[in-house]
């Protein structure tokens, strides 16, 4: 009944938002590329010095929903592709937040206090941390739940070093104990790049994924891989760990020359476990365990046309539309995984090859992109390159989000910076990137970053991003409209927000949570020195749409239709749905232009959960809707035939 009534809600506040219609980008803004260097975040190698740098923060509170400035960090590298879990909630409503925290001597990247900057919630936040929580020099945190009421955080050292693990009983009180986690498996080099997740009735079981060191991180191959992606799992709430660096079937050398940096992320819902990865340079996909981590399988989302890249070797005849290394995933009630990832673009072409040290990149190609299980792998476009463009997956109807007309130009990019490219493009390489997604019920919240028109830096250089928010009703078969969460908030006149994470639930009355990064200057300091070292606040952000409107008693729905499968569909395809009573139930389909091409007249169907095989061949190739009624209610879907 709560989700239900925040939808409600959610749709009479977002009708104010703006519309779904997509605006073609200017071509030749588009065609524009720019060379980037291949880089992951390697350690300095430096001499520290015993000097700070610090500034005060202020405690801001927003006019869309409530919030907090739960940390300050000047160390702003929170991740060099997709983020870790970095934010969870308890049933009882208690919060957990961490990041990468550094203030101290920020010259050259030293930072000697870097490490986990922890923050908890119960009743309100705790005063902004002042240190680490770990004894040594640490980053990039990944947190969990562990046991009934405990907590664990693992954060990778540098090249060769032992992680390190921070463990407690009882959640937000209490001394860490810390310990070294497992060692990398002989043969490797260390382990990078953590990300944690716990599943089991009373989360029991916690599940790692990381990388081992690079080459260019102190490390050696693994495998036959420089960067190998392994598995480790503790069945003990983070005791001792029972499987430790276990490369799965479908990551070794036979599908990957290596990994890269955070380009992979985790969820988990009962005893599921799901890993998921995407990257410019490798497939998207998921590994999937129903059984905390026994046995898995692998699904792949979309095919690289490149199966062994190599940016020793591999050259490109075309340009090719990717992810752009970021992308994130949850889990619905039903067990289904949705997956949603930034667009990019990027080449290392046969004519004009760069040096073997970079690779070109188009910085306005825009877009953030969908899927979940109930999809086939994305269809091959008639050229391979272009499977993961914007408008071809708009024609599949997986494009859910791109920047937008803010000032009613008629046109998008249309930015007031006066730099070639007027804004800054992260490791994630899209104007619209770093997409973050949460579920409650059939509803699933979205939140990315994208450059804002009409937002501007003081000196006029560089336009900023906001973090743009969509909500779907129906388990992401249809979807709102944008709403920008800074718009109307005077505090963020001159923010960068990026690096967004939503908890993977929400609390108890049905309210999503989010924190942030927010600066004053686009760009990252921490090793790639777009601006000067300032400090970033990590932002609490509650999303409170109940406010004032429990009055409102929303009729349950009698019927629910659920997405075609496979979709696109080539042959057979089933349509699944369930009704709570018995009711006249009737089927229709319609090509693009409203034609009816199909029907099944309205025929009594008893309560309980039905489905009807298709047999999409009779159709031509393209866009069609199926709508079900039963009795007043009606529900649309689209359907792609191929």
């Amino acid at each position: 009944m709560k989700h239900l009534l925040l939808s409600l809600i959610l749709m009479a506040v977002l009708s104010a938002g703006f519309s779904q219609k997509r605006i073609p980008a200017d071509k030749e803004r588009t065609q524009m590329s720019l060379t980037r260097s291949i880089h992951e975040s390697t350690e300095p190698r430096i001499p520290m010095v015993n000097s700070s740098f610090s500034q005060p923060g202020i405690l801001k509170n927003a006019n869309w929903g409530t919030e907090t400035e739960i940390i300050e960090t000047v160390f702003d590298m929170q991740s060099n592709a997709s983020l870790a879990n970095r934010f969870i909630i308890w049933d009882d409503n208690t919060r957990a937040a961490v990041c990468t925290r550094g203030v101290e001597n920020p010259t050259n990247n030293a930072f000697p206090d870097r490490g986990t900057g922890y923050n908890f919630f119960n009743i309100s936040w705790g005063p902004k941390p002042t240190a680490r929580i770990e004894t040594v020099r640490t980053g990039w945190p990944t947190i969990a739940k562990a046991g009934p009421s405990g907590e664990i955080v693992i954060a990778h050292v540098s090249g060769t070093a032992a992680m390190k693990v921070n463990h407690r009983t009882t959640k937000g009180t209490g001394a860490w104990t810390q310990y070294d986690f497992p060692a990398a498996p002989a043969g490797a080099s260390g382990l990078l790049w953590p990300r944690a997740v716990s599943s089991g009735a009373n989360n029991n079981y916690i599940h790692v994924f990381a990388m081992t060191a690079p080459a260019g991180n102190g490390g050696t191959p693994y495998l036959g891989q420089d960067g190998a992606l392994l598995y480790y799992r503790s069945s003990d709430a983070g005791l001792t760990w029972d499987k430790q660096g276990e490369l799965l079937e479908g990551l070794g050398s036979d599908y990957y020359l290596n990994f890269s940096s955070d380009t992979y992320a985790v969820a988990s819902k009962g005893d599921m476990v799901v890993m998921l990865h995407g990257s410019a340079w490798k497939d998207m996909f998921i590994m999937k365990s129903m059984d905390n981590g026994e046995t898995w399988e692998k699904t792949i989302i979309w095919e690289h046309p490149y199966p062994f890249f190599d940016f020793n070797t591999t050259l490109m005849p075309d340009t090719l539309y990717s992810c752009d290394n970021s992308s994130n995933m949850a889990i619905d009630n039903n067990g289904m995984v949705h997956v949603v990832w930034g667009i990019g673009r990027v080449a290392r072409l046969a004519a004009a090859p760069p040096d073997p040290g970079s690779y070109s990149y188009w910085p306005y190609t825009d877009g953030i992109g969908y899927w979940n299980e109930s999809m086939s792998q994305i269809p091959e476009a008639d050229n391979p390159h272009h499977t993961m463009m914007p408008e071809y997956l708009e024609s599949l109807g997986m494009l859910i989000g791109w920047t937008q007309d803010v000032n009613n130009s008629g046109f998008v990019f249309d930015f007031e910076g006066t730099a070639e490219t007027p804004f800054n493009a992260y490791r994630s390489l899209g104007i619209s990137c770093m997409p973050t997604i949460a579920i409650n019920g059939s509803m699933i919240a979205l939140v990315y970053s994208s450059v804002t028109e009409t937002f501007v830096t003081a000196d006029g250089t560089l336009n900023y991003k906001h973090l743009w928010m969509r909500i779907s009703y129906d388990y992401g078969q249809t979807w709102g409209d944008f709403l920008d969460l800074q718009a109307d908030n005077i505090f963020h006149l001159y923010d960068e927000c990026i690096y967004p994470v939503l908890a993977d639930q929400t609390d108890q009355s049905g309210t999503f949570h989010l924190i942030y990064n927010a600066d004053n200057i686009p760009g990252i300091f921490a090793f790639d020195n777009d601006h000067d070292p300032v400090v970033n606040r990590i932002i609490h952000n509650k999303l409170e749409f109940l406010v004032g409107m429990d009055e409102v008693q929303p009729t349950p729905a009698s019927l629910s239709v659920h997405q075609n499968y496979p979709n696109p569909a080539t042959g057979t395809t089933e349509i699944r749905f369930e009704i709570s009573e018995t009711l006249p139930l009737g089927l229709e389909i319609l090509n693009i232009t409203g034609q009816k091409v199909f029907e099944i007249p309205s025929t009594e169907m008893q309560a309980g959960n039905h489905s009807f095989i298709f047999d999409a061949s009779r159709l031509t190739s393209g866009i069609y809707f199926y709508s079900i009624s039963a009795g007043n209610e009606k529900v649309t879907q689209k359907m792609v035939v191929r």
